[in-house]
């Protein structure tokens, strides 16, 4: 083993010299990918299985100085014997290095065991060097190791487009003056490396009097899992303003795509903390400076989506007459409807109705009328297809997605964004003299619907019901009664007396999942928490069934409903009370 691994050393590197961890490990290195797009390593003997006790096998990449390593596990099988991967067989990879060398007191960035599902498959060094070593113990297992691909990456591709706060480790400001760029990119630091323990970086965007910002976060990977953003030690805070004493309207914690924040005015604050002792990725994220139509009418478009997801001021002439655009800057709240409404719509025509929102802002769509032409009502689908029909878009994942179509005679449920923007496109075929189509009211809402309680500052969704201000009332999901928006977190905070206690009872209860409520199973969840900002000891609850009365502990109580991309119900409504505990 010891002759194959300085063989493979000879025949792949240009006699690049590493520093083991321990006299005792041999090494491979690799320093060029000889004219190709990328290069492959493998274990010892693969495909055939590794032996035991190899001792320590390092793995050397290279890059020139203004290059980083991005590593790639195609096929990954190493023994698991532990939760942790510390004992056994196991991959330990270094990944933050400031030269081609590892010894005893060199920190180990990640260990991966197990099979391909076991682990996140690409890798990236924050400077030239990556090193990972190789270890397997005196069990047998029959596994076959592993073989990946490499490649050395211009390091040009992650320099964030803005400068530097002088005094601060990774603070940055991004002016929009005659010489600065309109639109670029920014990172969590060490991007596309995992990011380090314990910062806090801060960015602030500056635009002209005249522009609002435009921020997408591409990529998101910080700690993975389905936990509430308010007991997440890493997460990223978005504020509507020059700092962070603006509206918070966004926060991202867990593993997201294609984001997407509009500013009110020319600021934009972000901030991005990092606590846990197992940093993640990070996030990538693109930002644009857009100057402001100020053209008043409904028909006037003041945005329109483009390929990267960025939403750019346009003005063009309607496709029909029913091409309507709405931005929450030209009018809070108005009506839409069906063309000719309340006389019968045409035949063959396809409307579109774009909301733009602003902030924290969501589109709320309550219908008033609603008459489609039904040519065999008892045989129309639940999917609408081959009648006149109103379709409803969201934006998920960067795509704009179709989640609902609606048609017939029934009033719809009313309807919510899960973020700034809503399309409904209306398409009608032969249509009819007798069906009148539909009118809605619109608005913009900062308050996701949501009518009693106080709204927290500190929260992007939160509600506050304090027992001095009153004692008893109604809580529910956001948009109640209608459908709860996807991707959406809300807090309601119960403050009481110290003599006092809080008691829930619901009354109404659809929350789209199943047992045990997690992502595990798609499901949306309520939880129920004693205390601000840790997680829950109760069960979490979802499905049909409503959830007994609950009862706190103490003086404070906390109820968090979360929805994820995938369904949506017409969420809860429950009565909450405050009561002696004597």
């Amino acid at each position: 083993m010891a002759a194959s691994a300085l063989l493979m050393c000879l025949q792949l590197s240009l006699f690049v010299t590493t520093k083991a961890v321990n006299a005792g490990c041999q090494c491979v290195v690799y320093d060029g990918t000889f004219g190709n797009e990328y290069g492959v390593f493998t274990s010892p003997n693969w495909p055939v299985p590794y032996e035991d006790n190899i001792n320590c096998v390092l793995y050397t990449f290279q890059a020139q100085e203004d290059e980083i390593v991005e590593l790639t596990f195609d096929e990954f099988d190493v023994q698991k014997s532990n939760l942790e991967c510390r004992l056994g067989d196991y991959v330990m990879l270094f990944l933050h290095l400031e030269e081609a060398a590892v010894d005893q007191k060199t920190l180990e960035n990640t260990i991966l065991c197990g099979k391909i599902g076991d682990i996140d498959q690409t890798h990236y060094s924050s400077g030239p060097a990556l090193i990972f070593e190789f270890h397997t113990d005196w069990r047998l297992g029959n596994n076959t190791g592993f073989r990946g691909t490499y490649r050395f990456l211009n390091r040009s591709l992650f320099l964030i487009d803005g400068e530097p706060l002088f005094g601060t480790n990774c603070d940055y400001q991004f002016f929009r003056g005659n010489k600065s760029q309109s639109k670029g990119y920014f990172f969590s630091p060490l991007y596309p490396s995992t990011y380090p323990h314990n910062v806090r970086c801060a960015y602030h965007f500056m635009g002209k009097y005249n522009e609002k910002v435009t921020v997408n976060f591409e990529k998101v990977r910080l700690q993975q899992g389905d936990m509430s953003c308010l007991y997440s030690v890493d997460k990223i805070k978005v504020h509507d303003g020059k700092d962070a004493r603006s509206s918070l309207i966004g926060q991202l914690c867990n593993y997201h795509d294609f984001v997407e924040f509009f500013s009110t005015g020319p600021d934009l604050y972000i901030e991005f903390y990092s606590q846990s002792h197992f940093p993640g990725q990070g996030f990538k994220a693109s930002f644009q400076f857009n100057e402001e139509n100020i053209n008043l009418g409904l028909n006037l478009p003041s945005t329109e989506p483009l390929n990267n997801g960025l939403l750019l001021p346009v003005i063009k002439e309607p496709r029909v007459p029913c091409d309507i655009w709405v931005t929450s800057t030209v009018s809070k709240n108005g009506t839409f409807a069906s063309p000719n409404y309340p006389n019968s719509y045409p035949a063959d025509i396809h409307c579109v109705y774009h909301f733009a929102a602003r902030g924290k802002e969501r589109v709320q769509i309550i219908f008033t009328d609603f008459d489609l032409h039904e040519p065999i009502p008892s045989r129309v689908n639940r999917d609408c297809e081959g009648v006149d029909v109103l379709q409803v878009f969201i934006k998920v994942k960067g795509q704009m997605e179709k989640i609902k179509n609606i048609c017939g005679k029934t009033l719809p449920h009313q309807l919510m964004s899960n973020g700034p923007s809503m399309i409904l496109e209306f398409h009608t075929n032969k249509g009819s003299t007798s069906s009148k189509g539909f009118q809605a009211f619109y608005r913009f809402v900062s308050d996701f619907g949501i009518r009693e309680g106080s709204q927290d500052p500190q929260s992007v969704c939160g509600f506050v019901f304090n027992s001095l201000e009153q004692t008893n009332g109604t809580l529910t999901s956001p948009n109640y009664p209608g459908l709860y928006p996807r991707n959406t977190e809300c807090h309601y905070f119960f403050i009481g007396r110290k003599t006092e206690k809080i008691q829930i009872t619901f009354s109404h209860f659809d929350v789209e999942g199943v047992t045990p409520c997690s992502a595990d199973t798609a499901s949306d969840y309520v939880e129920f928490s004693n205390k601000r900002s840790t997680a829950s000891k109760f069960p979490r609850h979802c499905g049909l069934n409503k959830p007994k009365t609950i009862e706190s502990e103490s003086d404070f109580f906390r109820v968090t409903f979360k929805s994820n991309s995938r369904f949506d119900g017409t969420g809860f409504k429950a009565f909450y009370q405050f009561t002696n505990q004597t």
